[in-house]
């Protein structure tokens, strides 16, 4: 508060005389005649010197207040209540006394509370001129009173603004517009239904993602790598019959090739949940996304996935470890150890699920499946995956070193020469190579796949950890301010949604990362099954079909007769 008096400065109070007939007055009141400020603006207005209210008015229309009706009514309101009540401070008579003034400036109460509500978007709506600093003085007031200006003044002594158009025009009453495809927040203004989803009243509506990139585009590619995992389910499926059927495929090394086969099995079998309904394993409810404490189905389709990718990596691991010992050290080590094999490869993905449950750490963070969230996927799920496969991928280098070099040499040396001309030690290194060139005959589908796990993992995860972060709603936040804008200047959505892609995953990448290890059941059924099994297949039917019809019994008793 200040009186106005004649001209006298001092530390906290500027004194000014308002007479007209006063030769040292500072500034004059007047009557508002603007436009602006016309809602919070019923009061005689105080003008600096040599400045009138159309002054003032082009200064604000330069500061962007003509652009405050374009923004969320939370933050509208607190900033034209900022800058009406700086630009126009408040004249009052002194009670009693004749010629004598109080003016009343800007409330540091509305200051914080602009800065709080419009900071982001200011800087936005490239407003930054215009974001408060209440620690200094009040903007242009170091004009006339030098050299310190006028603070922002406690509240009871300050120039507070309300809209004139009272209580039915109040912020807790206005419902905020929301353009498609935001949705009003239902606890806006008094809260909001979900800080990560919603501002200013409204809400992107979940799946969020959905609604940032072109209309209908993340549908369709989801859809189908959708397709592309049911597919793999029932191939790999069909490779785990096999195995588990057909004689001889139960032993080893064709075991581990079961085992790793179940494990791809259990990673496709879960597309399951978000075929059936793909929306409620994303979203708990209109805005909320789905975590293991909101939607029980999330939860349990996670701790599957968790589960099923960390061992399909373990027995993946396996199946290289074998290829090792056997073609390099001719080795069958794994043959009598399968026990170790389940407590190891199986326990240690029981180890990584519970970790991720016990931890809470299960939701949906894109596509259509939940998995462990973003800021704790690497330490939780990657990184355990990770101490298996990428050893396992050094010790597959070198056995395609050590391949390699045995071809080299047998290529060298003469196959065709007697054993009796060789010495023992040249003997044993032909003997050697054949083995080497015998195993990779053998063994190179477990080679090959094991080479399309790995790559399809550290794909997957590379495009986890550098591309996925972008849609984090608190990396978005300013970005999706700027949609909202957009769409508010009645521009069409996919217009909107290109101006806001430099800012997410690219499109094909997201696509294909989740195609890559949507395919996994498809590639080891193509690598797998081979001509041999269907002909293995038809023999057992035609076993199992000469069974059941009776004939192994009457060619029984025959041959009984004829033995008597």
């Amino acid at each position: 508060m200040v009186h106005l008096f004649t001209k006298v400065a001092a530390v906290a109070t500027l004194a000014i005389g308002l007479l007209s007939s006063t030769a040292d007055a500072i500034g004059s009141s007047a009557q508002y005649t603007g436009t602006i400020c016309k809602n919070y603006v019923d009061y005689e207005v105080w003008l600096p010197p040599n400045t009138t209210v159309a002054t003032i008015e082009a200064m604000l229309v330069a500061q962007g207040a003509d652009k405050a009706s374009q923004m969320p009514v939370v933050c509208a309101e607190p900033l034209m209540e900022y800058m009406c009540s700086i630009a126009y401070p408040r004249v009052q008579a002194v009670a009693g006394t004749q010629n004598e003034f109080d003016v009343k400036f800007a409330c540091a109460s509305t200051c914080q509370k602009t800065y709080e509500q419009c900071a982001m978007l200011l800087t936005v709506f490239e407003m930054e001129a215009a974001i408060p600093n209440c620690n200094a003085p009040i903007p242009e007031s170091t004009k006339y009173a030098s050299p310190a200006g006028i603070n922002f003044q406690s509240d009871g002594n300050c120039n507070a603004l309300t809209s004139l158009g009272g209580a039915g025009n109040s912020l807790s009453n206005i419902t905020a517009e929301c353009d498609a495809p935001f949705v009003t927040d239902p606890l806006y203004p008094a809260g909001t239904a979900n800080p990560s989803y919603c501002m200013y009243g409204c809400c992107l509506p979940c799946p969020a993602q959905y609604h940032l990139y072109r209309e209908g585009a993340l549908e369709t590619g989801f859809t189908i790598t959708n397709y592309a995992r049911a597919v793999s389910m029932v191939l790999s499926f069909l490779l785990v019959l096999t195995y588990l059927v057909l004689d001889d495929k139960r032993s080893h090394p064709s075991a581990l090739i079961l085992f790793f086969a179940i494990g791809v099995f259990l990673f496709s079998v879960v597309i399951i949940f978000p075929l059936i309904d793909t929306k409620s394993m994303q979203c708990a409810d209109l805005i909320t996304p789905s975590t293991q404490h909101n939607n029980l189905k999330c939860g349990i389709q996670g701790a599957i996935l968790v589960f099923a990718s960390v061992a399909t990596c373990a027995w993946c691991t396996a199946l290289i470890l074998n290829l090792h010992f056997h073609t390099v050290w001719n080795s069958a080590w794994f043959s009598n150890k399968y026990g170790l094999l389940h407590v190891i490869c199986w326990g240690y993905a029981c180890i990584i699920t519970g970790v991720a449950v016990g931890m809470g750490h299960i939701q949906w963070d894109f596509a259509t499946l939940c998995l462990v969230s973003q800021d704790k996927a690497s330490e939780i799920f990657f990184y355990p995956m990770a101490a298996m496969i990428f050893p396992a991928f050094l010790v597959h280098i070198a056995t395609f070193f050590h391949i390699a070099r045995i071809s080299t040499m047998a290529g060298a040396d003469s196959e065709t020469m007697s054993r009796s001309t060789l010495s023992a030690g040249a003997a044993a290194a032909i003997s050697h190579r054949r083995h080497v060139m015998m195993a990779i005959r053998i063994q190179w589908r477990a080679a090959l796949m094991a080479i399309c796990a790995m790559v399809s993992v550290t794909f997957y995860w590379l495009f986890y950890f550098i591309q996925l972060r972008k849609i984090n709603p608190t990396t978005l936040s300013k970005n999706i301010v700027l949609f909202v804008f957009c769409l508010k200047k009645g521009t069409p959505h996919n217009e909107c949604a290109d101006n806001l892609a430099p800012f997410l995953p690219p499109y094909g990448l997201m696509i294909a990362a989740e195609f890559v290890v949507s395919s996994i059941g498809t590639i080891i059924f193509i690598v797998f099954f081979k001509t041999a099994l269907v002909r293995e297949w038809a023999d057992k039917l035609s076993s199992l079909g000469y069974l059941l019809s009776g004939k192994r019994k009457q060619k029984k008793e025959q041959d009984q007769f004829f033995v008597i």
